[in-house]
């Protein structure tokens, strides 16, 4: 073999490799440009469903959610992480969602597990009743993890938490989830 050949079929190689990855790249953007597209679903609200009033007030609870958020655990202790699969409202789509809540009483942990067949109708129930654009707008997610929230610290009663050692009315600090699919 000459110099020559050598050069020519080295130079094919790595033109070969560039014409690769250039298409690599091409359909890289073209997967997340779709992806941005679908998941970003359409901005503008429904027959004016959303109002300024409204706009306001979804900003309003995002805010008072994300200082929620800052609450810091000292000993978490999290219960195990439970999978819900539901078709929301409009019949058309389903929410697949793995949920996990942070607390810091073993006992309220025990309490919880006790109860599980309550929570988790209270849970399919609050799902069932969302629709896609309930969870596709600005905290849409934030949100129902609030309702989440406030439904799961709504099963403690009265007399679990006066015989609790920290008498802490909201046992469950936070809502995690951990998966979710909107379809």
């Amino acid at each position: 073999m000459s110099d020559e050949e050598i050069d020519e079929s080295g130079g094919g190689g790595k033109g070969k490799l560039m014409v690769m990855i250039i298409v690599g790249l091409l359909l890289l953007v073209g997967i997340a440009v779709g992806a941005m597209m679908f998941l970003g679903g359409d901005e503008t609200p429904a027959d004016g469903a959303d109002g300024p009033e409204q706009t306001s007030q979804l900003e309003e609870e995002i805010q008072n959610l994300s200082q929620k958020e800052e609450v810091r655990l000292k000993n978490p202790i999290f219960t195990p992480s439970k999978k819900y699969t539901v078709n929301l409202r409009d019949g058309k789509h389903f929410l697949s969602i793995d949920i996990a809540a942070a607390l810091e009483d073993e006992n309220a942990l025990l309490y919880l597990a006790s109860r599980e067949p309550i929570i988790d109708d209270m849970i399919i129930s609050l799902l069932q009743d969302m629709t896609t654009e309930d969870l596709r707008q600005r905290g849409g997610v934030e949100i129902l993890k609030q309702e989440i929230f406030k439904k799961i610290n709504g099963v403690f009663d009265q007399e679990f938490i006066e015989n609790s050692e920290t008498k802490d009315r909201m046992p469950v600090k936070r809502i995690l989830i951990t998966k979710f699919v909107l379809n």
